[in-house]
């Protein structure tokens, strides 16, 4: 708002309340007073760049605090297995897709099939580690899982023949169809991750198991923590 609307808007304010003041009290005619006063110097005050509610952020990182770092979640989709469920996912907005579907006709690179797990790779465990997250969420958070991510990253761009899956995992608990959906979010989380950190869409792929592929066939919640997951599969050319 320029300055001189301002002061009309200011001028009609005080016209109103000289109006009005003849019905009510001198002591709730200076209270309204006060109040237009206060908006009127927040108004200047944001005018001039200091609102004191604001802050400046100079990096995105300054959007969580702890260092934490979030999926985004844009579009809620109901979900049913038959089973009564009522509960609602969540679906991540997925960064740029690549160019090629492993194992569609005509591309280059395989079926995941031909994807190896890391392990059985020499030097490869050590950086292609499980991240694993919360009951429910879709949230990479915790130094661990961010030093993960930044070591594949890392790697991946050294290596730019080097092609991942994303594999999303949950626990036992929920609904099948959810559980699916949970798993996306969780193998797109990573995806969009690696992604920011510098790694090309091209060379990353995301899928969900849901529940299908626990690591812990145990029922507790020490088995449960190792279930809910991110694993990586990899294909090098």
């Amino acid at each position: 708002m320029k300055l001189g609307k301002l002061f009309l808007v200011i001028n009609v304010m005080m016209i109103c309340l000289s109006l009005t003041g003849c019905r009510r009290n001198s002591n709730q005619v200076w209270e309204d007073s006060k109040s237009a006063g206060r908006h009127v110097g927040k108004g200047l005050r944001a005018m001039g760049g200091k609102n004191g509610s604001s802050r400046q952020i100079r990096s995105r990182d300054q959007f969580a605090p702890n260092g934490r770092r979030y999926a985004v979640n844009d579009d809620f989709i109901p979900l049913s297995d038959g089973s009564g469920s009522d509960e609602v996912a969540m679906l991540d907005s997925v960064s740029t897709q690549p160019r090629e579907n492993p194992g569609d006709p005509g591309s280059s690179i395989p079926g995941i099939d031909s994807f190896r797990d890391p392990n059985t790779v020499a030097g490869l465990s050590t950086i292609f580690k499980n991240v694993y997250f919360e009951y429910n969420s879709n949230l990479v958070k915790g130094n661990d899982s961010l030093q993960t991510i930044h070591n594949i990253a890392d790697y991946m761009k050294r290596n730019p023949h080097t092609y991942i899956f994303v594999e999303g995992h949950c626990d036992e608990r929920g609904p099948e169809a959810y559980n699916f959906a949970l798993g996306a979010r969780r193998s797109n989380a990573v995806r969009n991750l690696l992604i920011s950190e510098g790694v090309s869409p091209d060379n990353i792929f995301s899928i969900s198991y849901g529940k299908e592929r626990p690591l812990v066939l145990e029922h507790h919640d020490e088995a449960w923590s190792k279930n809910r997951r991110a694993e990586f599969k990899i294909y090098q050319r």
